[in-house]
């Protein structure tokens, strides 16, 4: 292990001062760019160098991938390798998600809290299909209620942790109601089906926590030093859990940046990072101005933008880098051009020695990346796209991962649906109701009216005997998983560890294998893609000796897209500006510069929403390192329809003087960037008076074509839509 000297060389004062830092609470604000990961692992190796134990160390962050490079790091600084084995019981300091976190406490502490230990995790898919089976159960139509707005505001209850229960009880109007039942009965299918959802594992176990503080009491003795990245992207249960865990000792050190809070709409709150010196009056506070990343001329526009929000802490960010190019920005025709002015910027800088995987091209939202990706593909330009998690959304994949659920968990009936007759072996849709049926009406799991399928009426000779053959390969198969495996020399002279035996046999007598033989396509993809995820399997043997087929199943249902993205592999990056946090690339391309896109259309009313917006566009500036190029198209097709579009009022919130300006469409400088709209200084938010609809609010303003068009919320006469040159409208305030 480095001395201590050793691991303190090179970092600034302020560096210095975190990094040092060893008792009571600790408030880090990081501006982008500024270090933090390196003053964070250097905390943790401090820590330990000073005799505490590496057990006692918690760092959480957001994602996998972060969390990979944290304990790579620190294993560096520690001189030995910091193993993920996704349990409680290891030597060194854990280091994860929240999501992985709770797994781990789940998994050791669940028969406490009322939770079987091999619970499945149900991802996106699982989750809409158990909230239509539960619209379906309760008769509610699916056109009123749609199953992916019900699930976001089931997610958004249970961030806040309220129960089915709680919900209905402070339900008030019809839809509160409707959703309250949805909700209840979603969690009864979850629970008879031994699932949890990604909002479970965080509210059962802050649930948990309530109900059995001696649980909370072994992990507050255990975990006496709390470290937590990316604080202002935290939701209410992610606050509750990190507070519950650090009330004994209160060495809770938080690492955030307000500036770059931009998951609101999936429960983040960034009142927790600003009321975190309410929350510990008597915490140490080190600010991280200097940022290592960007150019001057990058940090300036940044800068400027980030500083029109005021849900912020006030910090400087600054930068010994040189001042670097003034940024690209281009008014296109429309998105084909747009599309053509990237790549021609991007093969520029290729030609002059740049890597393709050193380019990224940012969006707002996925529909913006079509038109992209074809043009890429027309030019030859390599090029990959921020859906990691797309590789486990195949189907011939999803058919590998459900027979492995069910093998973990029989009582996953989501899961054993879809194997049940894949490949087909004459267990039809009507034999699996009346089995269904038999179950309900039995009390007993699906898996166990299987078993007793021969004491249902109505089925055919030829459907018991299919589900016989399908039990008995269950049955087998789990056997073999219980049985403690031989490493054996496979055909490649190497070790097969009992994740991949499993799969292999799951693949090969389940009759996938044979099954995907039978492709016309000579490649093959869908087997190969099996023959991947085997792989996986494999890897994962090697890296987690001692991880079962649980750990296995958690780790992919917690994977994002970050953590799937490859390290370029010579290929450009297209990512939504989401995505782009934590990242970071010598050339950028932001596209899409416009009002309704960037800030997107939802932000057009809400204070807040807007900040948010502005938070986002500061995060996809702050990626870019060296080169940054920004556009916005003057008339782009959406949903079917091709409209003028409004520059991003983002735009003139930055200096003029640090772009370099490229209108395609033969305007001027102003016209391209600055004056948004030509005919008025009208601006959302504004109250005005028209001489007959009276006193309103400007909800919008867009291109109309022939004019300005604003969108007006007027008090007495409701919304109206107008053209301002012949509106005569007077601006109040």
């Amino acid at each position: 292990m480095l001395s201590q000297e050793e691991l303190l060389e090179g970092l600034t004062d302020p560096q210095r001062e975190a990094a040092t830092h060893v008792d009571g609470p600790l408030l880090i604000i990081a501006g982008a760019g500024s270090g933090k990961t390196r003053v964070l692992t250097r905390r943790v190796a401090y820590l330990i160098s000073l005799g505490i134990p590496a057990t006692s160390i918690c760092a959480i962050t957001f994602t996998n991938k972060a969390a990979g490079e944290m304990r790579e790091r620190v294993g560096k600084l520690l001189g030995r390798p910091i193993k993920d084995i996704g349990r409680l019981d290891q030597w060194h300091p854990t280091v994860c998600t929240f999501h992985s976190l709770c797994v781990r406490i789940l998994r050791t502490h669940g028969t406490r809290l009322g939770i079987p230990a091999n619970f499945t995790i149900y991802d996106s898919g699982d989750q809409t299909k158990v909230v239509k089976d539960a619209l379906k159960a309760l008769d509610i139509s699916s056109t009123n209620f749609s199953p992916g707005m019900v699930h976001s505001t089931i997610s958004n209850l249970k961030n806040q942790l309220i129960t089915p229960e709680d919900a209905a009880r402070n339900a008030g109007a019809f839809f509160e109601k409707n959703v309250a039942r949805i909700y209840g009965k979603y969690q009864a299918m979850l629970n008879a089906n031994n699932a949890l959802d990604f909002d479970d594992l965080l509210m059962r176990v802050v649930h948990g926590f309530r109900e059995h503080p001696d649980v909370l009491a072994e992990l507050q003795d255990r975990y006496q030093y709390l470290m937590i990245d990316e604080y202002q992207d935290t939701n209410h249960a992610q606050y509750m859990l990190a507070h519950s865990m650090a009330l004994k000792h209160k060495n809770i050190c938080v690492v955030g940046d307000p500036d770059q809070s931009i998951y609101a709409w999936r429960g983040a709150n960034i009142q927790n990072i600003l009321d975190f010196e309410k929350d510990y009056p008597n915490c140490t506070v080190v600010k991280l101005e200097q940022n290592y990343r960007s150019s001057k001329t990058i940090l300036a526009a940044a800068g400027a933008l980030i500083a029109k929000n005021t849900r912020r802490k006030e910090k400087g960010l600054w930068t010994e880098n040189p001042d670097g190019e003034k940024i690209s920005f281009f008014v296109c025709q429309d998105e084909v051009d747009e599309a053509n002015v990237i790549i021609d910027q991007f093969r520029r800088f290729n030609s002059e020695g740049q890597p393709w995987s050193q380019m990224a091209i940012f969006y707002r939202m996925n529909a913006l990346s079509r038109v992209m990706e074809e043009r890429l593909f027309k030019a030859g330009i390599p090029y990959q796209i921020a859906r990691g998690t797309e590789f486990y959304n195949r189907k011939e994949i999803k058919d590998v991962m459900a027979y492995l659920r069910v093998l973990a968990n029989p009582a996953d009936e989501v899961s054993l649906e879809r194997v049940i007759n894949t490949p087909t072996r004459g267990i039809g849709d009507e034999t699996v109701r009346k089995i269904s049926v038999y179950a309900v009406g039995s009390g007993i799991s699906l898996w166990e009216g299987l078993q007793q399928a021969a004491f249902v009426p109505g089925l055919s000779t030829r459907a018991l005997n299919g589900v016989a053959k399908f039990v008995e390969l269950i049955t087998g198969l789990r056997q073999e998983l219980e049985q403690p495996h031989t490493r054996v020399a496979d055909i490649f002279d190497s070790a097969k560890g009992t994740l991949q035996s499993i799969m292999e046999s799951v693949v090969e007598k389940s009759g996938l294998r044979a099954s995907l033989e039978k492709s016309t396509d000579p490649d093959k993809p869908e087997l190969a893609n099996v023959k991947e995820l085997i792989n996986s399997g494999a890897q994962f043997d090697v890296d987690q000796p001692e991880g079962t087929l649980d750990d296995y199943l958690a780790q992919v249902s917690l994977m994002s897209d970050a953590d799937k993205l490859s390290d370029g592999e010579g290929s450009v990056t297209l990512m939504t500006l989401h995505a782009a946090k934590g990242l970071e690339f010598p050339v950028v391309a932001m596209i899409g510069l416009e009002e309704g896109v960037l800030p997107h259309s939802r932000a057009r009313t809400s204070p807040d929403d807007l900040e948010e917006e502005r938070r986002l566009a500061f995060v996809g500036i702050t990626r870019a390192q060296e080169k940054l190029i920004m556009s916005r198209a003057y008339a782009r097709t959406m949903m079917g329809r091709r409209e003028r579009t409004v520059p991003s009022p983002f735009i003139k919130e930055m200096p003029e003087e640090l772009f370099e300006v490229t209108d395609r469409t033969a305007g001027n400088f102003h016209a391209a960037l600055g004056s948004t709209y030509e005919h008025s200084d009208y601006q959302r938010g504004q109250m005005v008076r028209h001489p007959i609809f009276g006193i309103g609010r400007i909800a919008d303003i867009s291109d109309a074509g022939h004019g300005t068009r604003v969108t007006v919320d007027f008090v007495r006469h409701g919304q109206k839509k107008l053209i301002v040159e012949h509106a005569n409208l007077q601006v109040l305030a």
